[in-house]
């Protein structure tokens, strides 16, 4: 990797554990600044949406092309700028989230996605090594990325354009002006209207930028940090005026740019209505025909675009105040759409739940048309409960604990049209109680619906679409995973301790090697039993089994603890960033990972890895082994040559073996290699190892001409 690509990774661990720490802190107590640094939050959301997608073709073609180093890298860059970008974003929005009150649920829901798509995002990088033959694993992961990113951005959505906002249902248009008619308020036929089309996205229910809701009169007049935005009859002195008329650059201009701005007859609307006292309950039809506020009225109604809703409902809007009685953070009541009377509710939190949440909306039951009780504890009792919402027109029951056996009690909804059922305990004799009723769609994804039954209900009921989602192909060979060890921590063994492979499906037949060779479901060693070890033992399994596509291999080495060290001397100091454990890494029989360098390393660039061990034991030693780290994107590679002098003081040395490892001809995946230094065999009291980091990279690597890096994180002596 480049040395700039290098510096980035480093910059991004910083990031990431400072994104944390805010995630746990009251971002509203920083300096102003700072939160107002949070409006990047919008600038930078975009390029890693687009990063954490484009990752999941790329990964499918780098596993097409296992072989080209050049996919492979631009693959390794594209993860580092994802995740960086993913962390600055996050960043932003949690300092943005210390400027604006905003809906305490969704803003929770978004926090956490967002967040939890940045640590995939950098978790990718660590983790592509150890996914590279694990290719399911790879692509689950890069999967999960986008739908964590998604599901995040849905909450974004409705935090900033409100409830719904990503929706592939079509809604009605904010913003539509009513039919005029003897009651219709000023407010009603065009000021609530353009509040709508110009204000909601920030001032609503879900988001109050600045405190304020600008959803309904009393709200609009209730102010919001700063107090009234208006003045009634004093438009002058009305900040809701003053921040319409600033200059687009000012911070304070209403709308922000970017938004859809103000007309200079809408900006006028507000000033007339304002100057004759902006009264809730004056109508339209009081206006003199030659008023100007009329006049503005009519030209901004005629020069809109007018929506019109899909349906129209005759029934009554329930108070707002009842509603607002109703919302709490785990059960929130919402309208399909602007000055719709029809009414959306959905509940939060499984553990906050009780039926008596859903009893006390019977009070606004004429006018809710849509429940969503998904993953709510709910059983069979609660359809007595639901049939009596008359219009309600969709229902959520997925992943909750119904079972059906009440399901004919919603025969008495007249206007359910669509009912989910996904994840529950329901069979297919229960479904005969929706025989009867006016139910035209029905969701059974992951239920005990067979195939069988589903073609059963299309003949018995053909007028319901039965929507049964993915069935698998029971004649698809799926591949098993890799096997592995029981504990794959545990690398470093004690003499007498062997190795246990694993495999989380029962009956798979496990084959291995101890000499390097590549087994399949025909060659190779059955395991029966735990491995023995010797000093150093690599292990290369598969699993195979009937009716299954035998998995890829699985490669670990294994080293069996050397002999005591009593002492280290670091001669050269490593680099000051990668010498975390100090001298005691080297033996403390704890192995590193070439991915995460800052820990149970020593880095070496500007000095040789040179390092002095004592020993007060009198066994003969005729083997060292150098346990250094190859990652060839971060500029580490082989030492350029391994010396080795022993003698019974530092005073009284001689060379008793070296090595000279081979380089790497081009880029190759992350790993720990273990270099092998046979020496003289003989009792040494002092051993000095020197290990050089190569002077020049080659010339096909980002870094041509530069030094490379030594990595040693265990010394074994034998």
């Amino acid at each position: 990797m480049s040395r700039h690509l290098t510096i980035l990774s480093n910059i991004l661990i910083v990031l990431q554990v400072f994104l944390l720490f805010m995630c746990f802190v009251d971002t509203t107590t920083f300096p102003e600044w700072l939160i107002t640094s949070g409006k990047l939050h919008p600038l930078f959301l975009h390029l890693p949406i687009a990063l954490v997608i484009f990752n999941l073709p790329l990964y499918y073609f780098l596993k097409l092309n296992s072989n080209n180093l050049k996919l492979e890298q631009l693959y390794k860059s594209s993860l580092v700028y994802t995740a960086l970008l993913t962390t600055l974003t996050a960043i932003a929005g949690l300092l943005l989230s210390g400027g604006g009150d905003y809906d305490p649920e969704t803003i929770f829901l978004h926090k956490w996605f967002g967040v939890g798509t940045a640590v995939l995002t950098h978790v990718q990088i660590y983790l592509f090594s150890w996914v590279e033959k694990r290719k399911r694993v790879g692509y689950a992961i890069a999967i999960s990325a986008v739908l964590i990113l998604v599901t995040g951005s849905h909450y974004g959505g409705t935090l900033t354009h409100g409830d719904g906002y990503l929706s592939i249902e079509p809604k009605e248009v904010a913003g539509k002006f009513p039919d005029l008619n003897t009651t219709t308020t000023v407010f009603d036929a065009a000021v609530a209207p353009v509040i709508a089309t110009k204000c909601l996205s920030c001032h609503n229910n879900n988001k109050m930028k600045g405190g304020l809701n600008m959803s309904d009169f009393q709200l609009l007049q209730k102010g919001g940090k700063n107090g009234a935005i208006f003045t009634a009859g004093n438009p002058d002195s009305s900040i809701m005026i003053e921040r319409m008329l600033l200059d687009m650059d000012d911070k304070k201009h209403m709308p922000p740019k970017g938004k859809f701005q103000l007309t200079e007859n809408e900006i006028l609307l507000f000033t007339k209505w304002i100057e004759t006292g902006a009264n809730a309950t004056k109508t339209y039809h009081s206006l003199d025909k030659s008023d100007s506020l009329k006049l503005m009225i009519d030209e901004i109604r005629k020069s809109q675009t007018i929506a019109k809703t899909e349906k129209t409902y005759a029934f009554q809007a329930a108070s707002q105040s009842k509603i607002d009685e109703l919302n709490t953070p785990f059960r929130r009541i919402l309208p399909l759409a602007y000055q719709s009377p029809a009414l959306s509710v959905k509940f939060y939190l499984k553990e906050k739940f009780s039926i008596a949440m859903l009893e006390e909306c019977k009070s606004i039951s004429t006018q809710v048309v849509e429940i969503n009780l998904s993953n709510m504890p709910v059983d069979d009792k609660v359809f007595a409960l639901l049939s009596k919402f008359e219009h309600l027109e969709k229902l959520n029951l997925n992943g909750s604990s119904i079972t059906g056996k009440n399901l004919n009690e919603l025969v008495k909804n007249k206007n359910l049209q669509q009912l989910s059922l996904a994840t529950t305990a329901v069979d297919v004799k229960v479904l005969d109680g929706l025989a009867k009723s006016v139910v035209r769609t029905v969701y059974l994804w992951n239920t005990k619906i067979t195939e069988q039954d589903l073609a059963n209900l299309k003949k018995k009921m053909p007028s319901i679409t039965w929507d049964l989602g993915y069935i698998p192909d029971k004649n698809e060979l799926l591949k098993l995973t890799p096997p592995k060890p029981i504990n794959t921590d545990r690398i470093i063994l004690r003499k007498e301790e062997k190795i246990i492979l694993k495999h989380p499906l029962p009956g798979v037949q496990i084959k291995y090697s101890l000499d390097g060779s590549k087994p399949d479901s025909l060659t190779g060693k059955t395991y029966q039993s735990p491995i023995p070890t010797s000093q150093i033992t690599r292990v290369i399994a598969l699993a195979s089994n009937n009716g299954w596509i035998s998995s890829d291999v699985s490669d670990y080495t294994f080293f069996q603890e050397g002999q005591k060290v009593d002492s280290v001397q670091l001669l050269n100091l490593p680099s000051e960033k990668y010498r975390k454990n100090g001298r005691r890494s080297l033996i403390d029989l704890k192995k590193g990972f070439p991915e995460i360098l800052n820990l149970n390393w020593l880095g070496y660039k500007e000095n040789t890895f040179k390092t002095g061990f004592y020993f007060s034991n009198n066994i003969e030693k005729s083997k060292i082994v150098v346990s250094a780290a190859d990652n060839t994107d971060f500029d580490i590679f082989p030492p350029s040559k391994i010396i080795v002098k022993g003698g019974d003081s530092p005073n009284n040395l001689k060379t008793i073996g070296s090595l000279v490892p081979e380089m790497p001809k081009g880029y190759r995946s992350n790993g720990v290699l273990p270099y092998i230094v046979p020496i003289q065999r003989g009792i040494y009291k002092y051993i000095e190892i020197e290990a050089f980091n190569i002077q020049s990279l080659p010339s096909w690597h980002f870094g041509k001409g530069l030094k490379g890096w030594v990595f040693v994180d265990e010394v074994f002596f034998y």
